[in-house]
């Protein structure tokens, strides 16, 4: 047990989000303090100062000045900063996945004669739409209207990794339908990914063709993880951060 107060955790969460107020009463028990902060604010030196370890779970531009001074002072930061730059950028992301063995929609910058999901550059910039306008657009995979979300953690001795079946937000609002057994293949490239680019925790979302392929349309170090079962994991995964200074 920590000594109370002795080290403050911060979180880039909003302070109703679910799984990680799950996370941050197991912290609290275990005699850490723990801040969330908005995620859309702007963190000062002094706040970053008092921290012992940031999770950036979520991160907007206002927040990549604060990351960058947390890394400069040794603040530790859950998710590496390179990594979390790199991969606000959906074709960046997109690109990692096809580097670790994902199959990924074919891209066209001009809107293609198929059909197509529009999206934004940046994960920050807005969510994908059917047949809109887009910065780039990823051509649509007819298939089910539901996702299929993968997420992995890297509790500090393993990647522990879930999936789950949700309606898609193309067709309307995101709604759970049941956990799945994560499918070896591709829990073994998204375990590569995690190992790859020194990730504590990812989501990555897929769909399914009429021919059971399964495509990689998205990543996200924003993930939520509800209804993943992954409470623990995220909690040893922080604290193995902590350990790790």
């Amino acid at each position: 047990m920590k000594t109370a107060n002795a080290e403050q955790i911060g979180i880039l969460c909003k302070d109703d989000q679910p799984v990680f107020t799950a996370v941050a009463s197991r912290l609290r028990d275990a005699g850490y303090t723990v801040r969330f902060f908005e995620p859309r604010s702007e963190l000062s030196p002094s706040q970053i100062n008092d921290l012992a370890l940031l999770v950036n779970k979520q991160v907007f531009p206002l927040n990549l000045p604060a990351l960058r001074f947390a890394r400069q002072k040794g603040t530790p930061l859950w998710n590496n900063l390179l990594a979390t730059m790199a991969l606000s950028s959906r074709l960046i992301g997109l690109r990692a996945l096809e580097a670790v063995g994902f199959r990924t929609p074919r891209l066209s910058f001009e809107k293609p004669e198929f059909e197509y999901v529009a999206k934004p550059y940046y994960i920050w910039d807005g969510n994908p739409e059917l047949n809109s306008e887009g910065d780039f657009y990823q051509q649509l995979i007819h298939t089910m209207p539901v996702d299929y979300k993968y997420y992995a953690v890297n509790d500090g001795t393993r990647v522990q990794t879930a999936a789950k079946v949700v309606t898609s937000k193309l067709y309307g609002p995101k709604r759970f339908l049941t956990q799945v057994r994560p499918r070896l293949t591709l829990t073994r490239r998204l375990r590569r990914l995690v190992n790859r680019l020194d990730l504590r925790g990812v989501g990555v979302d897929f769909v399914k063709d009429n021919e059971d392929q399964f495509w990689a349309v998205d990543i996200n170090l924003a993930a939520g993880y509800r209804d993943s079962g992954l409470e623990p994991a995220l909690y040893d995964s922080i604290n193995m951060a902590l350990s790790n200074r």
